[in-house]
């Protein structure tokens, strides 16, 4: 395992290797109410009415998270002006429930599991 490069921009922090496409992806998913719009596209496709009333968000945010996740092609609307995954979204999908599981489990986990024995409360750099 090769060890995290630390970059520094011009015009901001220092970043790491964090590959890009996975950064723009996270990056696109941590938009607010994103990541619940496409988690609602589970199942069959849904009208946006329907998608607004779920997420409980107001129309022009829902509106602009559907547009990005189509404008990336992880979302399409189908003859009936709804709204279901790609083929590449389902892909996705099958990731994302995985990541769901190991979710489950590790909120089942007491905060005493979640600290391994002998490890110290801060790492090396970090404040206490």
């Amino acid at each position: 395992m090769t060890p995290r490069k630390r970059t520094s921009t011009a015009s901001g922090p220092p970043t790491t290797s964090l590959p890009e496409p996975l950064r723009d992806l996270v990056d696109l998913l941590s938009r607010r109410r994103a990541l619940a719009a496409f988690w609602e596209l589970r199942g069959p496709s849904e009208p946006f009415r329907v998608l607004v009333q779920r997420l409980g968000a107001p129309e022009n945010q829902v509106s602009q998270r559907l547009r990005e996740l189509r404008e990336t092609g992880l979302i399409e609307v189908d003859e009936a002006g709804d709204y279901r995954l790609t083929s590449e979204g389902r892909r996705l999908l099958d990731v994302l429930e995985t990541l769901a599981q190991y979710a489950e489990g590790w909120a089942a986990l007491s905060p005493r599991q979640r600290v391994p024995r002998g490890s110290a409360t801060s790492g090396r750099g970090e404040p206490s």
